[in-house]
């Protein structure tokens, strides 16, 4: 059965999840352009940031994601590679290599932040200077405690919940519809990992956003199941959560997570980028090889 035959409608799908982020994304930059007084102080406030944002991405990733697979596609929930094994080492080397990538997206980070538009688009740089601070801000709200609490919240509501819905939505349902309306799969992939960036609104940080985008685009193709994108994104979040909680208890120097970002560190870069080459073509060959065991095992 070809991919035509099990899947029908893919355009028409791919037309629904594309209105879906841009009606979101519109949303969101109509409520970035309204001010509001909050008090960041009082414990009840932070409270609701935190229920908003769970809130947040079950509507807008979670739900859309489990909906449209269940009720829009042949193989139901299955659909998103959800259900779908794979291996323990194709687990470890995909978390491994987004570790290993931190040095190339530093990297990428630093350039981004460095471009400019034209004078003519001025006031388009301003409003997306103006939405990485605010960005910036409620990271940094979420990100200020010091207890242990505070930490394990963190690495629920900003590592795994985040990894666990952006995984469904762009990897799971969008990029699967990409590659049923593109025939190239590397074209597809990295179509996904452009519309995962863009809908941040994050766009000084657009190309490490979508680096990672199709670093993890290709362990799904690769693997077929959604959980090796799932706990290298969870990685990848926590990470984070962890050095900026550590930081804020002066455990470890504040420029710690900066290591790729200095001219002088290019080796650092350029190893960087080669462990990750290497960390898929490793999942890409576990993957192929478990896969032919399996056919082999169900043939005898």
């Amino acid at each position: 059965m070809n991919k035509t035959e099990q899947e029908r409608q893919s355009p028409l799908k791919l037309i629904v999840l594309l209105a879906w982020i841009i009606l979101f994304g519109a949303i969101s930059v109509l409520g970035s352009s309204t001010e509001t007084s909050m008090n960041f102080d009082n414990p009840n406030t932070i409270s609701i940031l935190y229920i908003g944002q769970v809130f947040g991405v079950i509507v807008l990733f979670i739900a859309p994601a489990l909906l449209f697979s269940a009720f829009w596609t042949r193989s139901g929930i299955a659909y998103t590679g959800i259900k779908t094994k794979t291996s323990f080492t194709a687990l470890l080397i995909g978390s491994l290599g987004i570790l290993l990538a931190f040095p190339l997206i530093n990297w990428l980070s630093e350039v981004n932040q460095h471009m400019h538009l034209p004078s003519a688009f001025s006031g388009i740089e301003v409003w997306m200077k103006n939405s990485e601070a605010k960005a910036a801000e409620m990271t940094t709200i979420f990100t200020r405690g010091t207890s242990a609490g505070s930490l394990i919240l963190n690495l629920f509501v900003v590592a795994f919940m985040a990894a666990l819905s952006e995984e469904l939505f762009f990897r799971g349902v969008l990029q699967k519809v990409l590659l049923e309306c593109i025939r190239n799969k590397h074209v597809a992939i990295w179509i996904g990992a452009i519309c995962f960036s863009a809908f941040h609104m994050q766009f000084f940080g657009f190309f490490p956003r979508m680096l990672m985008g199709a670093y993890l685009g290709y362990l799904f193709l690769w693997s077929g199941s959604l959980w090796p994108g799932i706990v290298a994104h969870f990685v990848n979040n926590g990470m984070a959560v962890l050095l900026i909680w550590l930081i804020n208890r002066g455990v470890i120097p504040e420029n710690i997570d900066k290591l790729g970002m200095e001219s002088t560190q290019w080796v650092y870069v350029v190893c960087s980028a080669v462990m990750v080459i290497v960390s898929l073509i490793m999942v890409y060959r576990v993957e192929k090889k478990r896969r032919s065991v399996i056919i082999t095992e169900t043939e005898i």
